[in-house]
């Protein structure tokens, strides 16, 4: 009778080569994952991006007035949604008009057509930076990123 011979698992050199491609794959997730400190500007840029396309919104559909205000020094934005505080650290510049000055800070007017007040937000971290513009004319939020 022939023992046949049976071979099961993976050799030396198959185990290396395996190593080797997951070793490159996670190197290269390791090197191309942004940094800590843009995902915060970017997180936070979305924040103040949605909440000023919401007030938008809810001025369109209440047929009224919504003003959102943001506070740099506090680091806060405040809509008739409630109130949010930008993540620590992050620097906040607000441009808006002298019309929409509220105390100390200042605030962006959504009307009832969809136009606005309009202003620039720029939110710093780091070195990484985006600014969101918010058209006068049409309302429209936009990020763009430094």
């Amino acid at each position: 009778m022939k023992a046949r011979r049976h071979t099961a698992g993976f050799t030396l050199l198959e185990l290396l080569v395996a190593l080797g491609i997951v070793a490159v794959v996670l190197g290269t997730l390791i090197v191309a994952r942004p940094n800590a400190s843009g995902s915060r500007v970017n997180a936070a840029a979305r924040g103040v991006s949605a909440t000023l396309r919401l007030a938008r919104a809810q001025a369109i559909e209440r047929n009224t007035e919504i003003v959102v205000s943001i506070d740099p020094e506090m680091r806060t934005v405040r809509s008739p949604l409630g109130e949010w505080q930008l993540p620590h650290g992050v620097r906040v510049a607000f441009t808006y008009a002298e019309s929409e000055r509220i105390g100390v800070t200042g605030g962006l007017r959504f009307y009832p057509d969809g136009q606005s007040s309009g202003g620039e937000v720029s939110l710093a971290l780091e070195g990484r930076t985006a600014r969101l513009s918010v058209s006068w004319l049409t309302g429209e939020a936009r990020i763009e990123h430094e």
